[in-house]
């Protein structure tokens, strides 16, 4: 539900209703004197008529004396002044002894009753106008605690609602100009350490737009455009500054630079503060509620940017926790996957080493058979290449992340593409029923011919190395309209200016991945079965890396199971494809 806001057109009509009746006001109105008395002399003439129509009626003078009373009354609660209390009370008396008592229309009165009466009549006029007073301060008090409860609370669904510091700042700024139905500048400090204007506010819910996202830094630091000064808004940085550096109010209504045009308002940690509000009036200074009530908006704001440095500081010491873990698990697995290998290799070769000494220092031992040095001779083969293709990911994988790779691109067949990268799989392959269709359609795609090879060698490796000997192996590539999958015809004819998509995938008809598994094979350092990489010949990064090159090209990569029973994989990514007659034009494309 969304909060209302601080209506200023309300709060106008409000001031101005207030001002007729001059006693509800809270400062001193031109022409308060003449507009009580007017008040008293039109309370006081309706009186004398209603009081003239019970003397007619013959209802006798103590009538007419509650009548004068009840009008004093109301006299003391459309009123400010006590001594207007007491003028239209004793006003009220010669009224009543002007016109109702005899002998008629002269100021004396006969009899021995009339004294009393006036007495009694001044006296409970009197009380019930101190009683009037008190209640019209009491009900003064209590709409100004009721409009600061509801000014704070719209305050705090606003503030709730803000994303980022930039977003706290601004709406703060807008809730007080409304509330004092004024301007209010927003000053930041700048590399200096120096304020100056970062953002201007109106009462009529416009503003100079603050600094671009980001520009606002975690000590409120600006680095980007600022407001352009207002004729209309004095600029008087030395207060905002002293403001700023005691952490406390100053201008108007402190006695810090009392004479100041606004009220200075630091938002932020006492300590710390992030900028100031000055807060500057309709024309005339605020008064001590308004000031109270930007006070009030001045403390949820600092609560309400505290909240976002804190999950800004959450969020870094989680990138910076997870930064941690990556670094952890990639030692890890180093330590163990690149240990292996190259102990292998190192035993491996100490072994041809000893067969081939022609001097050993222990006694001979048996010749090494032909077909165990060939077997070693493979096996230091086998581990230097997987320790190139490790080494290789991790270069291209550091890369991508870090933003230091550009795209060469160029317009290629997809096919030629799929043929180079099968010159390059793992020989192991041989193992395995390796088969590449021939493409459907002209599948041309703007890709970087080097890293995609190194794509689909990453995706037939991954094949070979998690499928049993024997398992079929196919590479199949396609161009289809985008919203047609392979195999499949299209429901629905592609919107107008939509270029078709080529999908390449690679498929196998091995044991398959768990569908807890699917989710997260392209997550780095993850291998399926075993969660984070450890122990074993797989750092996790050739999947993520896939998926960091075909993202990088704008496309996107899946995995779904080859049968209904969930065996076999079969690995998909789908490019933009590329037409002769749009596209072919120089045969390349700039770098990116």
């Amino acid at each position: 539900m969304e909060a209302p806001t601080v209506d200023a057109d309300g709060t106008a009509i409000t001031k101005r209703w207030l001002a007729l009746t001059s006693a509800w006001t809270e400062g001193p109105v031109p022409c308060r004197i003449l507009a009580e008395l007017a008040i008293v002399v039109v309370d006081l003439a309706l009186a004398t008529l209603v009081g003239a129509a019970l003397d007619r009626l013959g209802l006798g003078a103590d009538a007419i004396v509650i009548v004068y009373v009840l009008a004093v009354q109301v006299v003391s609660l459309a009123t400010a002044s006590h001594v207007v209390c007491g003028v239209a009370t004793a006003l009220s008396a010669a009224l009543f002894c002007f016109f109702f008592t005899e002998p008629r229309y002269h100021l004396v009165a006969w009899g021995s009753e009339y004294p009393g009466t006036f007495a009694v009549m001044c006296v409970v006029a009197f009380v019930s106008s101190m009683i009037s007073v008190r209640l019209r301060r009491n009900a003064r008090e209590s709409q100004a605690a009721s409009h600061m409860m509801r000014v704070l609370l719209q305050t705090n669904h606003a503030l709730q609602r803000c994303d980022s510091v930039q977003s706290v700042m601004g709406e703060a700024g807008r809730q007080l100009a409304r509330l004092v139905s004024g301007t209010v500048v927003l000053y930041l400090p700048n590399a200096s350490g120096l304020l100056e204007p970062g953002a201007l506010f109106l009462p009529d819910g416009t503003d100079a737009p603050l600094p671009d996202a980001g520009a606002l830094d975690g000590t409120g630091v600006i680095a980007g455009p600022r407001a352009p000064r207002q004729p209309n808004a004095p600029i008087e940085v030395s207060v905002a500054m002293r403001a700023f550096k005691n952490g406390e109010p100053a201008g108007n209504g402190t006695s810090l630079f009392s004479s100041a045009s606004g009220f200075y308002l630091p938002v932020g940690e006492k300590d710390g503060p992030l900028g100031v509000f000055a807060v500057l009036g309709p024309g005339e200074p605020l008064s001590q509620g308004e000031r109270d009530m930007a006070r009030a908006v001045a403390g949820e704001t600092s609560l309400a940017l505290g909240r976002e440095l804190a999950a800004q500081k959450r969020e870094q010491a989680m990138v910076l926790a997870k930064n941690e873990q990556l670094r952890a698990n990639l030692l890890r697995s180093i330590s163990h996957d690149l240990r292996t290998p190259l102990t292998s290799i190192g035993g491996a070769a100490d072994v041809l080493l000893e067969a081939d000494d022609p001097a050993p220092a222990a006694p001979a031992s048996p010749a090494l058979a032909p077909e165990r040095r060939i077997q070693l001779e493979r096996s230091i083969r086998d581990d230097a290449r997987w320790l190139a293709a490790t080494v290789e990911n991790l270069l291209a994988m550091t890369r991508l992340t870090g933003g230091g790779m550009h795209l060469a691109r160029t317009l290629e067949l997809m096919d030629d593409v799929v043929e180079e990268a099968l010159r390059h799989v793992d020989p192991k392959v041989a193992e395995h029923v390796l088969a590449a269709e021939p493409s459907r359609g002209l599948c041309l795609v703007s890709v970087d011919a080097r890293l995609m090879v190194q794509v689909l060698v990453n995706l037939v490796n991954n094949a070979v190395k998690y499928t049993p000997a024997g398992s079929r192996i196919t590479v199949r590539v396609e161009r289809h309209a985008p919203a047609a999958r392979p195999g499949e015809a299209s429901s629905q004819a592609p919107a107008s200016g939509e270029k078709d998509v080529v999908t390449t995938s690679v498929t196998d008809d091995g044991p398959g991945i768990a569908p807890t598994d699917r989710d997260r094979v392209f997550d780095t350092f993850y291998t399926v079965g075993r969660g984070l990489a450890d122990g074993r010949r797989s750092f996790g990064l050739g999947l993520a890396l896939c998926k960091s090159i075909v993202e990088a090209h704008g496309g996107t990569i899946r995995l779904e199971p080859n049968r209904a029973d969930g065996h076999g994989c079969v690995f998909s990514f789908d490019l933009p494809a590329c037409d002769l007659e749009s596209d072919l034009g120089g045969g390349s494309l700039p770098d990116e």
